[in-house]
C-alpha cells in the first residue's frame, strides 16, 4: 500500500484500471472486466489496491436487472494532485488539478519570465505554502509538470528557447525544478503538453492518433498516438517548425511575426495586448494570415503524410478567433487520379480556452505516474 508521505508506484495492470475509469468516467466494478484483458477476480482485487490507495472510489450502485448490482466506480479527487508550470515568453503561469484534470487552484507568478532565479525562488514558496496550508496540505502531491517552449537539444531535458528565454536555454529544466521544489519533475515542450491536454481535457479523447498545432511567440507542434505522446529519436517528434529553413522562418505562423506586420500597420501592441486584445478586423491580419498560409499547409501535408493523424487541433497561445481564421484558410485536401477526396485530418480548434499547455504540464505526472503504460 502506498501511505500519503510514499511515492506512488503503480502496476500496469492497475494503470490499466485507471484509464478505463478515467475513459468511462464512472463504471461498475463488474463493467470494468469488459475493457480489459484481465480477469474479474484480478479486476476485483486492483480495484481494491486503488481504493486503499484514494485513486478510486465507489458511488452508489445502478440497479441493472435481477441479481445485486455492482458499485460504480471512479475517481477520488479529493485525494491527489499534480502541479504544472508553463514557462513561456508572456509569463509563468501554473495550476493544479485533480486526477480528472480540473484545476483546483492557479494563477501567474509575478516574476519575470526570463528571470530564471526569480522564478525558481517563487515557485519554491509557492509550492511550500500550498503544501502547508493550501490546496496541496491534505492531498497526495504527485510532483511537477513544466511546459517549456522552445526545441529539445539533448536527452538532458535541455531545450533551445525563444530568445525572450534565453536564461532558460540549456538548462535541465527536470533537474532544475526537482532541486528546487523537492519534489518529482517532468517537463516537455509546450505544444507536447498542450497536446496532452487536449487529450485528458480537450476534445482529443476521440481520436486515436492527433496532431496539435501551437501558435505561440513561436511556431510548433506535437504527436499523439493511442493516448501516449510521440517523441522520437531525440525527444523532437511533431516539432514541425523545424522543416522550415531559417530564410523561411519569417513566413511561419509564429505571433512573433504577426506582431511585427501589426507594427508596419501602425498598430503598436505588446505580446500579451496581442492575445487579450486580438481583432480580427485589424489592419495586417488578413494579409499576415494569406502570407503564412503557404507555410501552415505544408505544416499539415507533411504531419499527413508522416503520421496520418485522425485530427489536427489548432491551439496554443492564439486567440480562438485567430485560430479559427487560420483553419479556414487552410487548403481543402486533395484528390487522387479518380477524383475522390484523400483522407484528410480533421481542422479542429482546441477545446480549451487560451493556451492548453500549463494544464498539459499539470497533468504531465498524472500521464507519467498514474495512466501510462511503463513498457
Amino acid at each position: 500500500m502506498a501511505g500519503e508521505s510514499e511515492r506512488l508506484v503503480l502496476s500496469d495492470s492497475e494503470r490499466e484500471v485507471m484509464n478505463v475509469v478515467r475513459r468511462r468516467g464512472s463504471i461498475s466494478r463488474a463493467d470494468i472486466t469488459d475493457f480489459t484483458d484481465l480477469s474479474q477476480q484480478s479486476v476485483h482485487r486492483l480495484v481494491d489496491n486503488l481504493l486503499q490507495y484514494k485513486l478510486l472510489k465507489t458511488e452508489k450502485a445502478i440497479v441493472k436487472g435481477r441479481g445485486k448490482p455492482s458499485p460504480q466506480i471512479t475517481f477520488d479527487t479529493e485525494a491527489t494532485t499534480s502541479l504544472g508550470v508553463s514557462v513561456s515568453t508572456n509569463a509563468i503561469e501554473y495550476t493544479a488539478v485533480d486526477l480528472s484534470g480540473t484545476p483546483i487552484c492557479s494563477g501567474e507568478l509575478k516574476a519575470l519570465p526570463n528571470d530564471r532565479d526569480a522564478v525558481m525562488a517563487e515557485m519554491a514558496e509557492l509550492v511550500a505554502a500550498l503544501q502547508s496550508h493550501g490546496v496541496l496540505s491534505k492531498r497526495r502531491f504527485i510532483g511537477v509538470g513544466v511546459a517549456m517552449q522552445g526545441l529539445r537539444v539533448t536527452h538532458h531535458n535541455q531545450f533551445t528557447t525563444p530568445w525572450p528565454l534565453d536564461n532558460w536555454a540549456r538548462i535541465p529544466i527536470d533537474e532544475l525544478f526537482q532541486a528546487a521544489l523537492g519534489e518529482p519533475a517532468y517537463v516537455e515542450n509546450n505544444a507536447t503538453s498542450a497536446a496532452i491536454a487536449e487529450l485528458f481535457c480537450g476534445g482529443g479523447s476521440g481520436h486515436r492518433c492527433f496532431g496539435y498545432l501551437s501558435f505561440n511567440h513561436g511556431f510548433g507542434g506535437g504527436l499523439m498516438w493511442n493516448e501516449a505522446p510521440v517523441f522520437g529519436g531525440h525527444g523532437n517528434a511533431g516539432e514541425i517548425g523545424s522543416i522550415f529553413k531559417w530564410s523561411e522562418l519569417p513566413h511561419r505562423p509564429a505571433l512573433e511575426q504577426l506582431l511585427i506586420r501589426l507594427s508596419d500597420r501602425g498598430i503598436v501592441a505588446s505580446y500579451p495586448q496581442l492575445l487579450a486584445e486580438f481583432d480580427p478586423s485589424w489592419e495586417g491580419v488578413a494579409e499576415w494570415i494569406a502570407e503564412v498560409k503557404p507555410s501552415l499547409d505544408l505544416a499539415i501535408r507533411a504531419l499527413s503524410a508522416v503520421i496520418d493523424p485522425n485530427a489536427i487541433f489548432f491551439g496554443g497561445e492564439a486567440p480562438a478567433a485567430l485560430r479559427k481564421m487560420l483553419i479556414e484558410a487552410c487548403e481543402p485536401p486533395d484528390t487522387d487520379r479518380l477524383g475522390t477526396p484523400k483522407p484528410y485530418p480533421q481542422l479542429l480548434p482546441s477545446a480549451i480556452d487560451g493556451d492548453a499547455a500549463t494544464l498539459g504540464a499539470a497533468m504531465l505526472p498524472l500521464q507519467q505516474t498514474i495512466f501510462r503504460s511503463r513498457s
